[in-house]
């Protein structure tokens, strides 16, 4: 048709679409804004574009382009929506609350409005409020699909019963929302877990009365037809019945390493030497889920490396770059792939477990730490995800883990450089 009419909206706004469906952003942006040239007052050509910034992790551009879509149409619920998700992403929760609270008005069922008001009330720690909203999209959204295998119902709480418990979104969440399986364990007559196969060993480690299964993303498992249940549920649902006040994150350890993994990085690490072992990650999370604000580079840690004398062990999911920091600052940074880039998350556990330390940006490590009861510092940015909540020390999720946030620009590592030599004794580097 554009052969036709080459300036034709319908035609250049859906074939911006298609590209942004797969993600060749660039060229959906200039067709994008082709379309708005030609019709500026249509308010869902400048809310795509809006989403295109949004994706490639540009936000003030994203709000500034929903902006002009609400602008356009002032009830539009896809713009109300997409200012709610900006002010989630910048830690705006009340802003984010009123946005929400916009769309719904003109849309009781917008689904994308009540997931950013329960992240921007799980934010303020405003529990019950904040999963019944989480849980909207459940069986929806494409991260949070829900799995069912015969004619089970939805659990609602209700005790004795055979329940399957499936795993949804990263393998962060599924760690993190794993704290809150020994409740339902308690409560239930059985617990089947159907899990990422990455996380298979070390839950049925940690949670032995538990049938685990990892084969959460494949299509056909043979033990699903063998087994009746009388209710499933979303890992990620199981908080709305057992963290709905402060008091109920009580952040005990639940993970359980393997032992024989754990002897054999146990000996690796004191063949190193009697430094401190301490594990660091510098990169978090891929670009739909904030990569660009979760990530720092080696030079943030640049402090820590001229200034104490440790063995720095990468905890890096994917293969790092770690020369020239070696060459600039003088270090060496161990890295054990065999431990971090594998199938079996056990492996990484288990590495975990023998460290003396963990540093880390907002990445699955820290749950694991958490789970494991190993302290861990969190580099929390200045404007983080809702589960590190708006402000403070205290991670809901685990006891052994404290954030220390950005401020500003600014990484408080200084501030961990004096806890480092309060933990371990004022080990100052001969070359400092």
């Amino acid at each position: 048709m554009l052969d036709d009419d080459w300036d034709n909206p319908i035609v250049l706004f859906k074939l911006g679409f298609v590209f942004m469906q797969s993600k060749g952003y660039g060229l959906s942006y200039q067709l994008f804004k082709r379309a708005a040239d030609i019709v500026p007052g249509e308010a869902s050509i400048w809310h795509n574009i809006g989403k295109l910034f949004h994706e490639v992790q540009q936000e003030e551009k994203a709000e500034e382009f929903f902006r002009k879509a609400l602008k356009c149409k002032p009830d539009y619920v896809n713009a109300l929506e997409g200012l709610s998700m900006t002010s989630v992403n910048r830690s705006d929760y009340g802003m984010a609350i009123q946005y929400a609270n916009r769309a719904l008005a003109e849309d009781p069922d917008a689904t994308v409005a009540k997931v950013n008001r329960g992240m921007a009330y799980l934010g303020l720690k405003r529990w019950r409020e904040g999963w019944r909203d989480y849980n909207a999209n459940v069986g929806e959204d494409k991260n949070r699909k829900e799995i069912i295998h015969g004619e089970e119902v939805r659990w609602d709480g209700s005790k004795g019963q055979d329940v399957l418990v499936y795993g949804e979104q990263g393998i962060g969440d599924e760690i993190s929302f794993a704290s809150v399986l020994p409740d339902i364990i308690r409560d239930s007559k059985s617990v089947t877990l159907e899990c990422d196969a990455r996380l298979e060993g070390v839950f049925r480690r940690s949670f032995p009365t538990v049938d685990v299964r990892g084969t959460r993303y494949k299509k056909h498992a043979e033990w699903r037809g063998s087994k009746k249940f009388d209710a499933r549920v979303a890992i990620g649902e199981l908080p709305q019945f057992y963290r709905n006040k402060d008091e109920d994150f009580h952040g005990n350890p639940y993970l359980v390493p393997n032992p024989q993994l754990a002897i054999q990085w146990r000996a690796l690490l004191d063949s190193l030497g009697s430094k401190p072992k301490i594990g660091i990650t510098w990169t978090g999370g891929l670009p739909h889920t904030g990569q660009r604000k979760r990530s720092v580079t080696l030079d943030t840690y640049g402090l820590l490396f001229k200034s104490f004398d440790a063995d720095w062990i990468s905890l890096q999911y994917k293969e790092p770059e770690v020369a020239s920091a070696e060459a600039k600052y003088g270090v060496k940074i161990h890295d054990f792939e065999w431990g971090t880039r594998v199938a079996d998350y056990d492996h990484t556990v288990a590495l975990i477990s023998q460290l003396d330390l963990v540093i880390s940006v907002c990445t699955t490590v820290v749950h694991a730490a958490g789970g494991l009861g190993k302290e861990c510092w969190c580099l929390v940015p200045a404007h983080p995800m809702w589960r590190y909540l708006q402000d403070g020390e205290w991670f809901p999720w685990a006891r052994s883990v404290t954030m220390y946030r950005q401020k500003g620009r600014e990484w408080p590592v200084g501030i961990l450089l004096g806890k480092l030599r309060d933990k371990f004794g004022d080990r100052l580097r001969a070359a400092a």
